[in-house]
């Protein structure tokens, strides 16, 4: 502390984040559309996350005082000052923990430039900093407040507000106070077509979002329609581009729905804000995971660049061959093969490489050189050449195969070096070969390294973007993908489908006295134990903290129940160490409902088993109950 007190510009670093703290909580008060005053986004953590990534570690808790009395002051008139106060802890929580992971697997250096960094950050500012933040917001708002919204409504509103404001908030604020990219405002035409964008954004958003209906007869506008203005603003202005035309179309959308005009009004409050909330996220993030892959796509554009000018620098003649077509065709020649050879490229171009040989080489070489390429491997010989006027060379010929992301061979490249001069010196040619070896190595080495990062990388973002890191299960995106083949499967043969909502009773409970490792032990002991139960066609999800769905392909309403009593004995049974010397058990609550064909879509069925859920609950938990009638249109907690 006594650090902090002598640090003037640490002092004004922290009152210009609180400054500007202050202003975007005003924004979020001002874009709140429920009576309990939980905004639609909160761009205020975006400042101080941005401030936190910026600035040393050793300024974090003097940030983080900072923006407290600014949350005070944004919301005393909606809020008691216990409220903002504890509204001000779980928001620094939320940024603390963004920038700490963020900090900890990219580095100091954060930008969103790369699609990981995009990934890493929807991870977890938005995923897990913002989820879990929302617990605690939900938790004292339902505790300090009255109304019709449950605990789980209050949390998802939260979590996609916080992660909302951090998403539409966030790059443009990185972007003009750390590594952004230039707006390239020195040429006339990007700021032309910049001001077109704007305009055109502008104009295009207000028409829709004034519009009183949604896709009728007579407004068939739909606000998917702004999804091409912010693959431009990607394509042409990168990152900070994207944001601030998501900037730009998130303000009009806040503000119409805030004053209950434009496609996401005329229902329930609480689903108009949530609705908003995803529409502006997925517009947000497919935009600024666009322009990250084309900055990618860039970078290595100019590194291939660079590899075309290295190898046609090469003092050496370069071939490459095509292994896929027949004969082995040349597809490529550097400047320095012509200067060896005499041949130009188009002489040569689509021709095997043997007519360059002359009756002269040894035959041991040529016959060494044939068994290689048959057997698709790397080899070295000593040939005797002819230029294109006839005279003859000696040419060390190094040849290797260069395989594909499958492993499979699709070309030769060949290194031709003149070694006339030198052939009477053994040990200068020996040099000579070593080096050229070398080189040949460390160009094999290399591909081969980038070709296994890249199965890797794909391995893991397949692996993330399909299952839940904790328990290995399906997670709820994915779930949604497969279960719609079920649905139309079962509409197509008219084969039974059931779904079983399942929930862990009183799993709050557990994390509170046993801490939350141990309700992790819970939820994979759960997982496995309904792992082994089911068969290989049904799909397993998690859908949030203790929450599961089963979807049972081919199975009626009745086998469902009998499955799920099965279940719910198997799962009773399990006993954890609690580390105390005892052990702990747990127990479930289900809803079990039938797909009703031509009635239902995969969110109705849901639903139906989520009510049975829910009466399950208020059954005394530890029991099932199947619903099979329709349900009534509005939000479940």
């Amino acid at each position: 502390m006594h650090r902090m007190m002598k640090d003037p510009q640490g002092w004004q670093y922290a009152l210009l984040t609180a400054f500007g703290y202050y202003l975007g909580a005003q924004i979020g008060v001002k874009a709140t559309f429920i009576e309990q005053g939980i905004a639609i986004l909160w761009p205020p953590n975006a400042v101080l996350l941005t401030a936190l990534l910026l600035s040393p570690v050793r300024r974090w808790p003097l940030l983080c005082l900072a923006v407290i009395p600014a949350e005070i002051v944004a919301d005393l008139p909606t809020f008691t000052l216990a409220q903002a106060t504890l509204f001000a802890l779980v928001n620094i929580f939320e940024s603390s923990l963004a920038a700490g992971l963020l900090l900890y697997t990219v580095g100091r250096s954060f930008a969103l430039d790369r699609l990981r960094n995009v990934a890493l950050f929807g991870l977890f500012a938005m995923g897990i900093a913002s989820g879990l933040a929302a617990l605690l917001g939900a938790a004292v708002y339902t505790a300090t407040t009255s109304g019709d919204i449950a605990y789980w409504a209050f949390w998802r509103i939260w979590w996609f507000g916080d992660g909302l404001g951090l998403l539409i908030t966030f790059p443009i604020l990185l972007t003009l106070f750390g590594a952004g990219h230039p707006w390239h405002a020195g040429n006339p035409g990007r700021v032309t077509e910049l001001t077109a964008l704007t305009t055109v954004t502008l104009l295009a958003g207000i028409w829709i979002f004034s519009q009183p209906q949604y896709l009728s007869a007579q407004d068939p506008m739909s606000p998917i329609l702004l999804l091409p203005l912010t693959l431009w603003s990607a394509i042409r202005f990168g990152v900070r581009g994207a944001a601030f035309i998501n900037l730009v179309i998130g303000t009009i959308g806040v503000y119409f729905t805030v004053h209950e005009v434009g496609p996401f009004t005329g229902i329930h409050p609480a689903d108009a804000t949530l609705r908003l909330q995803e529409y502006l996220a997925a517009l947000a993030f497919s935009s600024l995971a666009l322009a990250a892959v084309l900055r990618e796509i860039a970078r290595q554009n100019d590194q291939l660049r660079i590899l075309d000018r290295t190898v046609s620098a090469i003092q050496e003649g370069v071939i490459i061959t095509d292994a896929r077509a027949p004969d082995n065709p040349i597809i490529y020649v550097n400047p320095s093969f012509e200067t060896v050879s005499g041949y130009a490229p188009h002489e040569v171009i689509g021709r095997n490489p043997r007519f360059l040989q002359s009756q002269e080489s040894p035959e041991e070489e040529r016959e060494k050189l044939r068994l290689a390429i048959h057997a698709k491997q790397a080899v070295r010989v000593l040939l005797r050449n002819h230029r294109k006027d006839g005279s003859l060379y000696w040419n060390d010929l190094i040849l290797s195969p260069i395989r594909d992301e499958h492993g499979q061979v699709s070309h030769f490249i060949g290194i031709q070096h003149d070694v006339t001069e030198l052939i009477s010196s053994r040990d200068a040619l020996t040099e000579a070969h070593d080096q050229l070896n070398r080189i040949n190595l460390e160009l094999e080495h290399r591909i081969e390294e980038r070709t296994e990062e890249l199965l890797r990388a794909n391995q893991r973002l397949e692996i993330l973007a399909a299952t839940d890191p904790l328990t290995g299960t399906y997670n709820r995106r994915h779930f949604f993908v497969r279960a719609a083949g079920e649905i139309e499967r079962s509409e197509r043969h008219g084969h039974p489908l059931s779904c079983i909502s399942l929930d862990i009773d009183f799993f709050k409970r557990i994390n509170d006295h046993h801490g939350h490792a141990m309700g992790d032990k819970v939820l994979q002991a759960l997982t496995d134990a309904i792992q082994e139960s089911i068969r290989p066609s049904d799909l397993f999800a998690r859908f949030g903290g203790e929450e599961f769905i089963l979807l049972l392909p081919d199975t009626t309403a009745d086998g469902a129940l009998r499955f799920a009593h099965r279940l719910r004995e198997k799962l009773n049974a399990i006993r954890l160490p609690d580390g105390a010397g005892g052990q702990l058990s747990f127990t479930v609550s289900m809803g079990v409902a039938e797909y009703r064909r031509q009635v239902d879509d995969i969110d109705k069925l849901i639903q139906r088993a989520d009510q049975g859920l829910y009466q399950a609950k208020e059954a005394g938990r530890d029991c099932i109950r199947q619903t099979a009638e329709a349900i009534a249109s509005g939000t479940h907690a």
